[in-house]
């Protein structure tokens, strides 16, 4: 039963994680990927190993290609361009499919390592009334199975889903030391994955503390005998204490060398005994801390401004995971915590204390990142399975009250529970919806092309992807197409500008709602365009023409097909999870 409970898993999984790689059509719809894209296609294998490690003169090196700003780890890149090369997919549009491709696997395989982390944790524990443990790491793979934000990172060709495999990867061989007898092994591996998770993205960092806590506290054994002796007690304690030292370099030296290997250009000299950190990815990051604050006008940053501090919940509650499967997460979270502060004993090889570390690190990653400036849900991926732990949780503890208050009648108990997965599966398949469809941009180029005149003006937005798309089906129709420089400062010149193109245009277009979803939260910054916005999504005439002197009405709306069933308000969801696979398009018409 277990094991086709898994395989039905493996299915569910790949079904949500390869389904419709090509969703946007190769439009290259998403920017960052657009730009990982450009990079990866722009590298060039070196000729020699010595090549690959010289910093100065591989052209795997972002630097060394035109790409002075590049904030991302190299690892994922670098591996798409080898397999891209030797599956002659070495071009623009098929490199991003395989790039994706490989984004979905990382992940698929993060659902089998749910699986046996949350197995490894569950091993030692004494059974629980409410629970019934050896269905918990099946529901733990299941819920992450059907995670939503996991399964929409999947879909793009980032560094994330990477760097999500390989920094649980990292923390599941961490916890196999605890009562494996291949300690030097497991030690390897972890450091291994640790210092691909870093080649990925530089966010690894995060779970470093956890997993050198985790090493610091493992095998520890005094000899009781000696404990209670006070003259030998400290010689003991001393020794055991150098030994964790002693580990904690051995791991740390592991992946100091690992990440030579797999991102030598994290690194200024090739030296491995020059440890200097490449000058223009430390300019790149200081360039990027100093992008994400709200004193400077950087349109991908106006979003934040106002964000308040709970703006990362409502996103994880209503988006990355869904009401209900958040829910069952913090129930689960609970129950996992208390299930072992009821079983605590004072032996650290059966988790006990391990269990709550993984608790305060999720809780403090969490709520530490909820009072950045950024609080987008992308930096919280690596969450996820842990949150698919304590969903296993969740899940098996409302099996257990299920049938506890049915006892006599087993057909209900068991009907409930499909009930249940039936009601976990709402959301991600209304989700997956967007991916049996076309993009709302792709759709809307199409009735552009079909329904407007022959040389048109249509108006875009700065910072955003102007429709229409260049499709096959333009029925020989070309389009004049001006951008509206919606971000920048609210001065006369802008307005000016703004003015004229509006009045000279015939259409104008919101492919997106990057630009009123960001610029509406701030008015004091944006005082004639979060008016100006307003009187246009609510088609106030009066107030256009008093602001540009002409008015635009709504013609067209292209929304996702999920948003029949259920629709949130644009404000309460960050831009990173609506505008690449499933923007809402709206077409106004002057008049």
């Amino acid at each position: 039963m277990k094991k086709i409970s898994l395989l039905l898993i493996t299915i569910l999984a790949i079904f949500f994680r390869f389904n419709n790689l090509n969703w946007d059509q190769n439009f290259h719809l998403h920017p960052d990927e657009r730009f990982l894209t450009m990079v990866t296609q722009s590298m060039k294998i070196p000729e020699n190993v010595e090549e690959y490690f010289n910093q100065k003169k591989s052209m795997l090196n972002p630097y060394n290609i035109g790409f002075n700003f590049y904030v991302y780890g190299i690892f994922p890149l670098v591996l798409t361009k080898y397999l891209a090369v030797s599956l002659r997919m070495d071009d623009y549009n098929q490199i991003n499919i395989l790039g994706r491709f490989l984004s979905a696997l990382a992940d698929f395989l993060n659902v089998i390592l749910v699986y046996k982390t949350t197995r490894l944790l569950t091993k030692s524990l004494k059974k629980v009334s409410y629970f019934k443990l050896k269905f918990i790491p099946l529901l733990s793979a299941f819920f992450y199975a059907i995670s939503v934000y996991p399964i929409q990172s999947a879909h793009f060709f980032t560094t994330d889903t990477f760097l999500n495999f390989f920094m649980f990867a990292s923390f599941y061989f961490i916890l196999k030391i605890i009562e494996s007898r291949f300690f030097i092994l497991n030690l390897f591996l972890s450091s291994f994955f640790f210092a691909l998770a870093l080649a990925s993205k530089i966010s690894a960092l995060y779970i470093l503390p956890l997993n050198l806590i985790i090493l610091f506290l493992i095998k520890t054994v005094f000899d009781k005998e000696s404990f209670f002796k006070r003259q030998s007690f400290f010689k003991v304690f001393l020794i055991n204490l150098l030994k964790k030292i002693f580990f904690l370099f051995v791991y740390l030296m592991f992946c100091y060398f690992f990440i030579r290997i797999f991102n030598p250009y994290y690194f200024e000299y090739s030296s491995f005994f020059n440890p200097n950190i490449n000058k223009s990815f430390f300019e790149s990051i200081k360039t990027l801390v100093l992008l994400s604050n709200d004193n400077v006008w950087y349109p991908p940053s106006v979003q934040w401004i106002e964000k308040p501090f709970h703006g990362l919940l409502m996103t994880t509650f209503l988006a990355g995971l869904g009401p209900m499967n958040f829910i069952i997460c913090f129930i689960g979270l609970f129950y996992f915590l208390i299930s072992f502060l009821i079983n605590l004993k004072l032996k650290i090889k059966n988790y006990y204390l391990i269990i709550f570390l993984i608790v305060l690190w999720v809780v403090v990653y969490f709520v530490y990142q909820s009072f950045q400036f950024v609080k987008s849900i992308r930096y919280t991926i690596y969450l996820y399975p842990f949150f698919a732990i304590f969903g296993g949780f969740g899940i098996s503890f409302i099996f257990y009250w299920l049938c506890f208050i049915n006892k006599k009648n087993s057909f209900f108990c068991y009907f409930m529970r499909y009930i249940l997965y039936f009601i976990l599966l709402i959301w991600p398949l209304l989700f997956s919806s967007i991916y049996f469809f076309p993009h709302t941009r792709v759709e809307a180029s199409e009735w552009i092309y079909k329904n407007l005149k022959n040389n048109t003006i249509i108006l875009g937005e700065h910072w955003d992807d102007v429709l229409p798309l260049p499709i096959e089906k333009n029925l020989g129709k070309f389009f004049q197409v001006e951008i509206l420089p919606v971000f920048d400062p609210d001065n006369n010149e802008k307005w000016q500008k703004m003015k004229e193109l509006l009045q000279k245009a015939d259409y104008y277009v919101l492919s997106s709602n990057r630009g009123w979803g960001s610029i509406s939260t701030v008015p004091y910054r944006y005082p004639l365009m979060s008016m100006y916005y307003k009187a246009l999504l609510n088609e106030d005439c009066e107030k256009q023409k008093k602001l540009v002197g002409v008015c635009y009405k709504k013609i067209k709306t292209f929304q996702p097909y999920y948003y029949k069933f259920i629709k949130y308000p644009d404000d309460w969801i960050e831009e990173t999870f609506t505008v690449y696979d499933h923007p809402t398009v709206l077409i106004y018409k002057k008049i």
